[in-house]
């Protein structure tokens, strides 16, 4: 079962980027006693001067494992804002403010259900942790992560992913690029589809469907699913829509 959210406080380490207007950001979780679920996600708290209409506060999912004991780490891209300005430059060994975990999209280590987690662009970061989670406790359920990028140079977690799928029977990671891609590009083009789906997935109706990223899309998904017949019990939406 989930952890009871509360108020907690972690030093800030570094930012890291990672792909084209994505940085990860690193906490500081080894004497925390906070944990969470993989998939969950944080209120972070950044007070500053001349907020934007926003506000000091945004909620991002985990893209980290819980069972990485030594960092939390959260991963977001960086238009303009205050509050993303804050972030951005927030010093080493700084406190920052949390709250949580939050959000009924997770994975159990006990979980039995097929699972198929839909993503696009920067929503893949639940799945980022769940994976990694899953193949760590080297979880005997099938897992398939269907994820959109534009162009390759956004792609997150492309190298390890796909990586990690070659290593664990039971995963399947399928990136797809629905604008630019390189010419040795070898992997599936255009947004997830109908065709796509019956293309990896045996049958359509037995996995639990999780959805995440920007909110057409995941309307448009739903909308798909629900075209195909699947139980609407079955498709799991996030509660939020900022990463």
């Amino acid at each position: 079962m989930p952890q009871k959210a509360f108020a907690f406080q972690l030093p800030f380490i570094k930012k890291e980027q990672i792909a084209k207007n994505v940085y990860s950001f690193y906490f500081d979780r080894i004497k925390s006693e906070f944990d969470f679920l993989p998939g969950q996600y944080v209120r972070l708290v950044l007070p500053h001067e001349d907020a934007d209409e926003r506000g000091t506060s945004r909620f991002f999912t985990i893209s980290s494992s819980p069972l990485n004991k030594e960092h939390l780490i959260l991963t977001t891209k960086l238009p303009h804002s205050t509050f993303k300005n804050t972030l951005f430059y927030l010093e080493p060994g700084q406190q920052v403010q949390f709250f949580g975990p939050l959000g009924r999209l997770f994975l159990q280590e006990d979980e039995t259900n097929e699972q198929v987690f839909l993503a696009g662009g920067i929503g893949i970061t639940p799945f980022h942790s769940m994976l990694q989670f899953a193949a760590k406790k080297q979880m005997q359920v099938p897992l398939t992560l269907l994820v959109s990028f534009a162009e390759y140079e956004e792609a997150l977690f492309y190298e390890e992913l796909t990586s990690l799928a070659k290593q664990q029977p039971n995963i399947k990671v399928i990136y797809t690029l629905s604008g630019n891609y390189p010419v040795n590009w070898g992997g599936e083009k255009g947004r997830i589809s109908e065709p796509l789906l019956r293309k990896y997935i045996g049958d359509l109706q037995k996995p639990i469907y999780s959805l995440t990223g920007p909110l057409a899309m995941v309307d448009s998904l739903r909308q798909l699913l629900e075209s195909l017949s699947i139980d609407s019990e079955k498709i799991i939406v996030e509660d939020f829509t900022g990463y």
